[in-house]
């Protein structure tokens, strides 16, 4: 059992995607056999577009994938994987990977859920259309998805901290937080746990003024927050109103003529100059508040493939900068003794964070973290 007074050995938990099947829902609002690779393999004319190396289009449904999966994140020292948990009171989507796993206990992979607690809109195509909105409800319909939980967190697997089931907030501003908290934290007691670790995401400034006060931790969600402080310097948001201007026009020449040069980028190799100050930073102040702060990381981003001539592009790391960050990364962790670098992510193809080998980048993601955090990361479950 991990504990959080004991001195840890830094493990990488990487997001992970559940979207690479068809559902009855995806299927209405995006076309018949929609997956994350519709995406993907569409002709993108803003960017090379990330591929699966060796034309590996898989299905999540299938066991081959996940065993493939599973075995790869071993080798490579990613210790577990942070499933995204869609979940509308009482309706879920994309949750038969979760579900497949949970049955097959032969398949030793570690993980953990991230309630992505956000709705669902027709944003990739510019439009704010509703199409699952997300709702809280009321203490039965807590209780309801508690116990639709349990479950997993029961499964020897499933990551725990201090006797608690770590489950990720994704979004930690809404009102009924406190009182989902409460009763979470009462059934887990009830159910021979000490809780439930609770740690909330923070993607922008914005949300650490939303931080519950019961929270034992927070996690950084990269390379949003970075990016976005970069923003909010003085000079930034200067040239940003300007930006605003330009960028209408902009929008409008890459929709009708896919100008690659007018796509919106920013450098890899200051970005995450920029997120390891931030880092720091964010610790500090954390630390003066008695909060854990969990550290992010990120391999690569183009969302082109989603958002078309509304994404943008973080330019590639090179390999020797990638050491660095993911080495800085770990020092940081060291000493403020936390336990967990959450990665963005382990299979987000559309918006090209991936750590899965591709055919331009091959498995160099996955080399890094090895050689910094070594292949014995992953820890066998007995």
């Amino acid at each position: 059992m991990e504990q959080l007074n004991a001195p840890k050995k830094v493990k990488i938990l990487a997001y992970f995607l559940p979207q690479f099947h068809a559902i009855p829902e995806n299927d209405m609002w995006w076309g018949e056999g929609f997956t994350e690779w519709t995406n993907v393999k569409k002709e993108n004319r803003l960017s090379e577009n990330l591929q699966p190396l060796n034309d590996n289009y898989y299905n999540l449904l299938e066991e081959e994938t996940v065993l493939w999966q599973t075995k790869l994140a071993k080798q490579y020292g990613v210790y577990g994987f942070v499933y995204y948990h869609y979940y509308f009171c009482g309706k879920k989507l994309l949750e038969k990977p979760a579900e497949n796993l949970l049955k097959n206990k032969s398949i030793k992979q570690k993980f953990c859920f991230c309630w992505a607690n956000h709705s669902w809109n027709r944003s990739w195509h510019g439009s704010r259309e509703l199409l699952q909105e997300q709702k809280y409800g009321n203490e039965a319909e807590w209780s309801e998805h508690f116990d639709y939980l349990l479950p997993f967190f029961r499964d020897e697997r499933y990551i725990k901290v201090n006797n608690k089931p770590l489950f990720v907030v994704y979004d930690g501003n809404f009102k009924e937080k406190e009182a989902i908290y409460k009763l979470f934290n009462k059934n887990a007691r009830k159910n021979g746990f000490d809780g439930v670790f609770f740690t909330e995401s923070l993607y922008n400034t914005e949300q650490v003024k939303y931080i519950s006060n019961n929270l034992e931790a927070v996690t950084i969600r990269e390379p949003f927050f970075s990016r976005i402080l970069y923003q909010h310097n003085s000079f930034i948001r200067c040239i940003n109103k300007i930006n605003r201007i330009r960028n209408k026009i902009r929008y409008s020449l890459l929709k009708i003529f896919k100008f690659k040069f007018l796509l919106l980028k920013y450098n890899g190799n200051k970005m995450i100059k920029r997120i390891v100050r931030n880092s720091r930073d964010l610790c500090k102040d954390m630390r003066s508040k008695g909060v854990k702060c969990w550290l992010g990381a990120f391999s690569n981003w183009d969302n082109t493939s989603r958002h078309g001539f509304r994404g943008y592009k973080i330019t590639s790391i090179s390999d020797k900068n990638y050491i660095w960050y993911l080495t800085e990364l770990k020092k940081i962790a060291e000493q403020e003794d936390m336990e967990y670098i959450f990665f963005n992510a382990w299979n987000e193809w559309a918006e090209g964070m991936i750590l899965e080998p591709d055919t331009r980048n091959g498995y160099r993601f996955l080399e890094g973290i090895k050689k910094v955090f070594g292949s014995d990361n992953f820890t066998e479950v007995v």
